[in-house]
């Protein structure tokens, strides 16, 4: 029987754990129970998941018995949980071999660790970009999940579902596999992988190809910023029929539509990174400070180095 902790910190996500951890509660229907599992906190004490709802913990991280795979679970505020004892029992399981998994932002404590580097591993895409600019080692993909040797990372809650049900059909097999998935409603078959984040189409509600298009390449170049004419020429259309497009499918220009595009990502990389506010703003696309400055309050309300001071917490 394996072994699983599911290691809980302040706020995880609860629809994170679930969706791991109902895919081995189901096989363990199936026939000769396979998994046994436990929760784990920091201190031992109740952890209250992003909801409110507390789960209660049986050990703390310090005393913790090897389970065979340790999965991390958190969300909101996941670089409060950096601490020296939390760090240290990642690369404790590392060396002992463990299965080490992350779950919505746990792998936040895993890169913190360095027991990612070098491998795939998929993030939130909220925490994205600052986590690429964070944890270079890593090899994030835009992947809902990876699992990457003795390491698998679901980006979101609900795809650690499908990260779950693809390490069971290859560690148990794919029938039980399959039972799980019919049990839980769940129509993705095991190994499908999609991306972590809504297409373009789906986020904008908009189902023109050629605007789709664009949008895509505005978000894949927020630093070398593409030129109205090379965003028209991606599209397959002339700088009139592009602002015509944005203009009745969008309700504003592309340039001004790529611009609330990079003061979001700058948004994230001040909340999610260690970067500063000049290599913010030259990470998204901006020539100065001044001029970063100024967009960024007018989008968001505060100046960047206010929501720095704000979003960061002491721990990180």
């Amino acid at each position: 029987m394996r072994s699983v902790a599911f290691v809980l910190f302040p706020k995880f996500s609860m629809i994170g754990l679930t969706s791991a951890l109902e895919p081995i509660r189901v096989v363990n229907r199936y026939s000769v129970p396979e998994f046994s599992w436990r929760f784990v906190s920091a201190d031992g004490q109740p952890v209250a998941a992003s909801n409110g709802i507390p789960v209660s913990a049986g050990e703390a991280i310090t005393s913790m018995q090897r389970p065979d795979i340790a999965i991390f679970c958190a969300s909101y505020e996941a670089e409060q949980g950096l601490s020296k004892p939390v760090l240290n029992c990642a690369r404790k399981l590392a060396r002992q071999g463990v299965m080490l998994g992350a779950v919505d932002s746990g792998q936040i404590m895993l890169a913190g660790a360095g027991v990612l580097d070098g491998y795939r591993a998929a993030v939130h895409w909220e925490t994205l970009a600052g986590f690429r600019e964070t944890y270079g080692a890593v090899n994030v993909t835009d992947a809902a999940y990876e699992i990457d040797r003795d390491r698998m990372t679901a980006a979101t809650g609900s795809a650690a579902i499908d990260m779950m049900l693809n390490y069971i059909s290859k560690v148990i097999g794919l029938e039980q596999s399959l039972f799980a998935a019919e049990q839980l409603g769940h129509r993705h078959l095991p190994g499908e992988v999609s991306e972590a984040r809504l297409p373009p189409e789906m986020r904008y509600q908009v189902d023109h190809p050629r605007i789709v298009r664009i949008l895509r390449a505005m978000e894949e170049n927020p630093e070398e910023l593409l030129t109205t004419t090379e965003l028209a020429a991606i599209g397959g259309v002339s700088v009139r029929q592009m602002e015509r497009l944005f203009a009745s499918h969008l309700g504003q220009p592309p340039r001004r539509l790529y611009r609330e595009i990079r003061l979001v990502r700058a948004e994230r990389l001040l909340t999610y990174s260690k970067l500063g506010v000049t290599d913010v703003a030259m990470a998204c696309g901006f020539t100065s400070v001044a001029e970063f400055s100024r967009a960024y309050k007018h989008h968001h309300g505060d100046p960047p180095s206010r929501h720095r001071r704000r979003e960061i917490s002491p721990g990180y």
